[in-house]
This record gives structure tokens, C-alpha cells and sequence, in this order.
């Protein structure tokens, strides 16, 4: 039986900037980090305590416009959060763009979301555990 995701893959330009802000500033664990050689790794991390890991994988910067274009920027990743103001509140202060701020999600009932700017220019969606 399957009980969880394990991996969930997040295409980025730049592997060492995007390993700075999901650590440095989003506060997530370093759970691998593996030479492949010929300067290639291979990259998880996850928030504290969770399950699932996030693969940092890196394309060419032209496949990455192209996927934002065909996708959109929001495609990459949504992360759970406990107090999704609070979680706003914390992230603005370290520098994190707020692009769009707590509100009602139209798509789940009682459902609230916001949306950041990664430093690449991925944008990644909040939603509040439970709702």
C-alpha cells in the first residue's frame, strides 16, 4: 500500500541559490546532498519533520522559461503551514516577497493561501495545514 509521497521534483536554474533560499531562508532541512560527477548533484531537502523531500533539479535556464511559460510560475510547489499568517509574517521580515497575501482559496472551502517569490522567480503557494 502506498502511504506517502516520497519526492517531489522542483526544476530550477541555479541548484546553489535554490538550496540557499529553501535552507537559509524557508528554514528546511538539508536531507542529501550527493556528487554525481562532472559537477552534477543530487539534492533533497524538506521542511522540518516532514516526509516528503523536495529534489532540487536543475534544467537549462531556456527549458526553465519555456516550463514557466507552458505551466506557469506557481507549478513548482506548495507548501503546508501551520499559522499561515504568521508564517507571512516571519518570511516578509527575512526578505521573502509576499505575492499574494492571506486570503480565502476559491477552490477549497474554508481554505486560505498566499503565494511567494523564490529568488529565481518560481513562485511557490502557502496553503494552512488543515484547511
Amino acid at each position: 500500500m502506498i502511504v506517502n509521497p516520497r519526492l517531489a521534483v522542483l526544476y530550477v536554474g541555479d541548484q546553489g541559490r535554490t538550496l540557499e533560499f529553501l535552507t537559509g531562508t524557508l528554514g528546511f532541512e538539508l536531507a542529501a546532498d550527493v556528487p554525481l560527477g562532472e559537477g552534477r548533484r543530487w539534492v533533497e531537502v524538506r521542511p522540518p519533520g516532514a516526509q516528503t523531500c523536495v529534489v532540487l533539479a536543475t534544467v537549462e535556464p531556456e527549458i526553465l522559461e519555456a516550463l514557466h511559460a507552458r505551466v506557469g510560475r506557481m507549478a513548482h510547489g506548495w507548501f503546508d503551514c501551520d499559522d499561515l499568517d504568521a508564517t507571512c509574517l516571519d518570511l516578509r521580515a527575512r526578505g521573502v516577497e509576499i505575492v499574494v497575501a492571506p486570503q480565502a482559496a476559491p477552490w477549497r472551502e474554508e481554505g486560505r493561501w498566499a503565494q511567494i517569490r523564490g529568488h529565481d522567480g518560481n513562485l511557490y503557494g502557502l496553503t494552512e495545514r488543515g484547511r
